[in-house]
């Protein structure tokens, strides 16, 4: 991949590398494949980290040995699918030893659970390695570069650089400036950065240490495995086993549960593990045959009879129908299936404005009570709970405090049932930050994002994640947005607010891939 001088001009810039545009350049690519361009198009891909084509969730920053969680059939759509297991097929034997090199207790568990399913290629009900995605996908997205670069259909060009604005010029292009200075001209420009930054709870450095506290903001700075062993170094620094609070059970707060069990090192340093979550659910694994089969969405299903609905009116009867289900002690994996079912035929019965309310305020809230996980990560869990080491406490963070009768420290917290601010009983030693990323009403936004808000190029929508975006997802001329931050919009008449599955990403990306590729080809 070549670099690019600052006076040559871009047809396309990507701002961001993650699998968000490594999926709309593989996409466009193959339709350039098909039905080639009469000029050679030029391609810049700019990120501030030196990874190209991961992202966080699948390259080095994640490290090799996390899982995913779901299993590869929900994980990714036809056809990449069997386009991935045939990948898997011809590289397993050394993806596994790369992952059992980094792995501890639990990843030699996992590929003795998995040893007879791999060796007969038997995949799809695996919860399988993330970092093996991130290979797959690198040495896709390199290959069809190659491919057409040779072909001379392609100019692509890859800068490790920070970009902290963006000047629209009166021509509809755009300067991409860096914060070197350098400045890219760009006919088109592509907004596919992944979700906004993790939002820090105390203070505002990545890692706080004090003797008595460690505070990880940010488990994935510079990456996971150094992150970890911080956690070992400090935890060896006491003579007595300490206490961890992990804030969030999203798939990160799930994956560093099951990583600090992982590491034998960190474990036998550890005596109790603490959840805090606003619900104070833990995502669930077992489906329950019989209660799956008897379970009835009848809030929901007591709304199919109507012709108009309101967003508020399916997202109160999804709520009713998750709160019988959290009474009668049923899992999101028993109910999952009939609830998303129940609520998705329904909307084709609210407007527009409707639709789109539901997509900005209501989606993302249904869906942080239906998260489900793998067992590796439950198993965990429910180990803990049997030697008396887990606590999981309904809540939100609030402060870590010095105690008054010693150094230590303890965690405040609000209490969801309550409303009320309580501390934990049992000191707190180390605290890892997962309960997600910023939104836009965040202080501390990026260079870029902060800009691009002040200057009108990009509106918040009300889902206070996502930008608004017209049918070619462009907020205003060439200039789009792809990923995570098309959250709160209607894209081909289907509502969109979780774009973090892999699934949805792909076929985002494919969306906007035509849309350029219509484009260019008249140009």
């Amino acid at each position: 991949m070549s670099s690019l001088t600052t006076s040559k001009t871009s047809d396309i810039t990507f701002v961001g590398s993650g699998i968000s545009c490594s999926y709309t350049i593989i996409h466009l690519l193959d339709k350039i494949e098909k039905s080639p361009l009469k000029n050679k198009l030029t391609i810049t891909v700019i990120d501030k980290y030196p990874e190209f084509g991961t992202g966080i969730p699948y390259g080095s920053r994640s490290g090799n040995s996390v899982l995913l969680i779901t299993s590869l059939k929900d994980f990714l759509p036809e056809p990449e699918r069997s386009r991935y297991i045939d990948w898997l097929n011809n590289n397993k034997e050394w993806l596994l030893e790369k992952f059992k090199s980094e792995g501890g207790s639990l990843s030699q568990k996992w590929i003795d659970k998995h040893a007879t399913q791999i060796e007969i290629n038997d995949w799809e009900e695996i919860f399988i390695p993330r970092s093996f995605f991130g290979i797959y996908t690198k040495e896709r997205i390199k290959n069809k570069i190659e491919e057409l670069n040779k072909e001379g259909y392609l100019d692509f060009n890859y800068l490790n650089s920070n970009v902290i604005d963006v000047h629209k010029k009166d021509n509809n292009q755009y300067d991409v400036i860096l914060e070197n200075g350098d400045t890219i001209n760009s006919k088109n420009v592509i907004l596919s950065i992944g979700s906004l930054p993790i939002n820090y709870l105390w203070g505002s450095k990545s890692l706080i240490e004090k003797d008595q506290l460690l505070f990880v903001n940010n488990a994935y700075k510079p990456n996971l495995n150094e992150v970890l062993k911080n956690i070992s170094n400090y935890s060896n620094k006491f003579s007595n086993k300490i206490n961890v609070v992990i804030v969030g059970t999203n798939a990160s707060g799930l994956e560093l549960l099951y990583k600090l069990n992982d590491v034998e090192e960190i474990e036998k340093k550890i005596d109790k593990f603490t959840f805090l979550s606003t619900q104070g659910l833990i995502p669930n694994a077992i489906v329950d045959e019989e209660g799956r089969n008897k379970f009835i969405a009848k809030n929901l299903d007591s709304l199919q009879e109507k012709e108009i609905l309101t967003a508020k009116e399916i997202a109160d009867a999804a709520f009713k129908d998750l709160d019988y289900a959290e009474e009668i002690e049923l899992g999101a994996a028993s109910t999952v299936g009939k609830i998303s079912s129940a609520f998705g035929s329904l909307l084709n019965k609210l407007n527009e404005k409707e639709l789109r309310k539901f997509a900005c305020n209501y989606g993302n809230e249904i869906g942080r009570r239906q998260r489900c996980a793998g067992d590796h990560y439950l198993k965990t869990i429910d180990k803990l709970k049997k030697e008396n080491r887990f606590n999981h406490i309904a809540g939100r963070f609030n402060d870590v405090i010095k105690s008054n009768s010693s150094e230590e420290y303890l965690l405040e917290y609000l209490e969801t049932k309550s409303k009320t601010v309580k501390t934990l009983e049992e000191p707190t030693h180390i605290v890892i930050n997962c309960a997600g990323s910023m939104s836009f009403n965040n202080e501390n936004l990026p260079s870029l994002v902060r800009n691009i808000i002040e200057k009108k190029y990009c509106i918040p929508n009300e889902s206070k994640i996502g930008f608004d975006v017209n049918d070619n997802l462009e907020t205003m001329t060439n200039f789009h947005i792809v990923g995570p931050l098309l959250a709160g919009n209607i894209i081909e008449e289907k509502p969109v607010w979780h774009v973090e599955h892999c699934g949805r990403i792909i076929w985002l990306s494919e969306v906007l891939a035509k849309k350029i590729y219509k484009k260019i080809i008249f140009r």
